[in-house]
C-alpha cells in the first residue's frame, strides 16, 4: 500500500510542475501577444458616434 501511495504522489508531483510549466509559458505569451494585438483591432473610426441622438420631447 505504501508503494502505491508513493507513486501516486511522485506521479502528481510531475504533473503539478508541468501545469506550472504551461501556465508560465502562456502568461508570457499573454503579456507579449495581448496588449498589441487588441490595440490593433480597435478601429477609432467606427467607435461611438461624438453626439448621441437624443430624442426631444
Amino acid at each position: 500500500m505504501l508503494a502505491a501511495k508513493n507513486s501516486f504522489v511522485d506521479g502528481w508531483q510531475h504533473a503539478m510542475w508541468a501545469g506550472t510549466v504551461v501556465m508560465a509559458i502562456l502568461l508570457v505569451y499573454v503579456l507579449v501577444r495581448g496588449p498589441r494585438r487588441a490595440a490593433d483591432d480597435v478601429d477609432e473610426t467606427k467607435s461611438a458616434p461624438a453626439t448621441p441622438d437624443v430624442v426631444t420631447p
